[in-house]
């Protein structure tokens, strides 16, 4: 059997994987205030997704039926346009997906807008020191 050059013995990756945990759980422990950064990130990011649950809920048969009823009440050539929008995806199926892409907009705008207010304490330039140190320590 011939080695494939392109991918790592499965005890390499594991030994990287391994390393790296190692690397990461040393950066936690010795960049400042890291930690409680990703505390407070965490907390913040369960209440976005409770948020997004609550502005935007899952729909139930009944919201569907009277979305349904609604499009029927429409004039033939606007329901064609809607129709058209949605590339002729039927109501039931869009409605529902619609609803999870709107959830998912809100969620990683206002989880954009908590990361640049609060910029991670961990900079590159003391990542790159913090990892230098970490590799001379237990030389890799």
């Amino acid at each position: 059997m011939t080695n494939n050059p392109g991918k790592q013995a499965p005890s390499t990756r594991h030994r990287q994987e391994d390393w790296d945990e190692a690397c990461d759980a040393y950066l936690l422990e010795n960049a400042p205030g890291l930690k409680d950064h990703y505390a407070a990130q965490h907390q913040a990011f369960l209440q976005i997704e409770e948020d997004a649950r609550l502005r935007h809920p899952d729909l139930t048969p009944d919201d569907i039926a009277a979305a349904e009823a609604a499009e029927a009440a429409l004039p033939s050539r606007k329901r064609t346009e809607l129709q058209l929008r949605r590339s002729f995806v039927p109501l039931t199926a869009y409605l529902p997906s619609e609803v999870k892409r709107s959830r998912k907009r809100f969620i990683q705008r206002h989880q954009r807008a908590w990361n640049r207010t609060n910029p991670s304490p961990l900079t590159w330039e003391l990542e790159r020191t913090l990892t230098a140190d970490f590799r001379r320590s237990y030389r890799q």
